[in-house]
């Protein structure tokens, strides 16, 4: 009796000390355990093989074949799983789409960047990050990952200053962040030092997503913006909760939670965060790029949208990624941010067919093109064709952005070393023309987006035309002020046009129209 006693207590405190242990490393297991609670047909499923299990065990008393059934059941349990966890997602979609239909817009009015509505992005990541990595002065400390915010009706690259290496980052605090404006080609470090108690860098149990697991364990959380606010640093944390419809889910963003640097910890309903934090990027972009992905799930059945996605790609599109600037891209319009992403239609074809713009309270806004116009993978080739002497072994072009000038769609390009040293050259795509505008400065660029594009324009003269042949055709070489090259072809070109050129003196404004 007493050994039975003793054995029962072992037990117990067996169980306590699982269940601690449980519970510390819980953080470590959010991904395991929200994959089944994103993913409740799998739970569901397993239900299911427990319960034939069970059956199958009263009915059979031979030890041999319960093993042989069971093993065959977990193995059937896995091979049926893919399937319907794909027709789970497909309804989950297709919901989606139905929550978040997006509004037609017939132009991009109220987005445009000329008479001073737009803030300037211009300063790219890999610029930026080299600036913050070349300020530092603390041997055990380093940068964490660069990411974009916006507040007062400013842009910054911003990052953590982060204890460097594995037992530092256990009993080290961050030290602050480095922020770095956006709307300059110069070198522009701002470094606010102060212990911040909770960020994504640290280790155990001062780490942020250690703390936000505390707060709501099932849920999911989109990157951490920086907000600096009556001299406090503030980290703000986007929440993904999820609504539940039989064997699947849909996502809905609830919220925000905001650490202040001591780590106190707040949680904000949408409505409040819009007043709170409306000028900052607090509407998870995972989620507006999963809201996009749903609108290929357009007709009623999920079924149907199967059919459709595998035979027939009636309305289908599809996001496309340039290098390290994976969508949706954030801009800045009259002090508030918004999500935009650009999509292609099914096929080979680098054109976009839709914009999609959403707002930090979740509305999604949809221009369609008649026709496909120039994606930002296939606008870099113009940028190419037009500084022909760039040696692109030591120069790269990074972070396409959509800009909306005097009614008008342009990719924006930046041309920087590939070591990240600093700004070559500010360009400019016309999605429907091709015409590409190649800036010096910020002050070419920000005047010709001011001015609606007519000022800049009108600077661009010709410093040299080159005349030779090739392929039996003459050709001309045309030099402009702006830094870009003009190659022409008398065989790509009609009569009047050749006339036109021929005519071309140094000096003459050069009209690519």
């Amino acid at each position: 009796m007493q050994l039975n006693l003793k054995k029962k207590l072992y037990t117990l405190i067996f169980v306590i000390l699982g269940l601690i242990l449980l519970y510390a490393i819980s953080p470590i297991l959010h991904p395991f355990f929200m994959f089944f609670y994103k993913n409740p047909s799998t739970i569901e499923l397993g239900f299911l093989v427990v319960g034939i299990i069970v059956f199958l065990a009263y009915r059979q008393r031979e030890i041999n074949r319960i093993m042989y059934t069971i093993l065959m059941l977990i193995l059937g349990y896995f091979v049926v799983l893919s399937p319907v966890l794909y027709i789970a997602n497909a309804y989950s979609l297709t919901t989606l789409q139905k929550e978040n239909i997006p509004k037609d817009i017939e132009n991009f009015d109220g987005l445009e960047f000329d008479n001073g509505g737009g803030f300037l992005r211009i300063l790219p990541k890999k610029v930026a990050e080299t600036y913050m990595i070349s300020s530092l002065e603390y041997p055990r400390y380093t940068i964490d990952s660069v990411h974009i915010t916006t507040f007062n009706n400013s842009m910054f690259w911003f990052a953590y200053l982060e204890p460097d290496g594995l037992f530092n980052r256990v009993i080290l605090k961050s030290k602050g962040i480095f922020m770095i404006p956006v709307n300059t080609t110069e070198r522009v470090v701002i470094r606010e030092e102060k212990n911040i108690e909770y960020t994504p860098g640290q280790l155990i149990t001062d780490n942020l997503y250690w703390k936000l697991y505390r707060v709501d364990y099932f849920a999911d959380y989109g990157k951490p913006r920086v907000v600096v606010k009556e001299n406090k640093i503030y980290t703000i944390v986007p929440q993904i909760k999820y609504r539940f419809h039989g064997f699947y889910t849909t996502p809905y963003w609830s919220g925000i939670v905001v650490l202040d640097e001591e780590g106190n910890i707040r949680y904000y309903s949408k409505e409040e965060a819009l007043k709170r934090f409306g000028d900052s990027p607090i509407f998870p972009e995972s989620l507006a790029r999963r809201i996009v992905e749903s609108q290929n799930y357009w007709k009623s059945s999920p079924i149907a949208n199967i059919l459709n996605l595998w035979f027939k790609h009636e309305n289908e599109i599809e996001l496309v990624d340039s290098d390290e600037n994976k969508q949706p891209y954030l801009i800045m319009v009259d002090k508030k941010p918004y999500w935009v992403l650009a999509v292609e239609p099914y096929g080979r074809a680098y054109g976009i067919s839709r914009i999609y713009v959403i707002g930090m309270d979740g509305n999604i806004m949809q221009y369609k093109f008649s026709d496909p116009k120039i994606g930002p993978i296939k606008g870099m080739d113009y940028v190419q064709k037009s500084l022909p002497t760039y040696d692109w072994d030591k120069f790269e072009i990074v972070e396409p952005l959509p800009i909306f000038v005097d009614g008008k769609l342009y990719w924006r390009y930046i041309i920087i070393p590939k070591s990240g040293g600093g700004i070559s050259k500010i360009v400019l795509v016309d999605v429907e023309t091709g015409d590409v505008e190649i800036f010096n400065s910020y002050d070419e660029y920000s005047s010709f987006i001011k001015n609606g594009g007519t000022e800049s324009i009108k600077k661009v003269t010709i410093k040299d035309i080159i005349k030779y042949e090739k392929n039996g055709n003459t050709h001309w070489l045309i030099i402009l002020s702006n830094g870009s090259y003009v190659d022409l072809s008398a065989g790509e070109l009609n009569i009047e046009g050749i006339i036109k050129i021929s005519k071309l003196k140094v000096g003459d404004v050069y009209n690519s129209k």
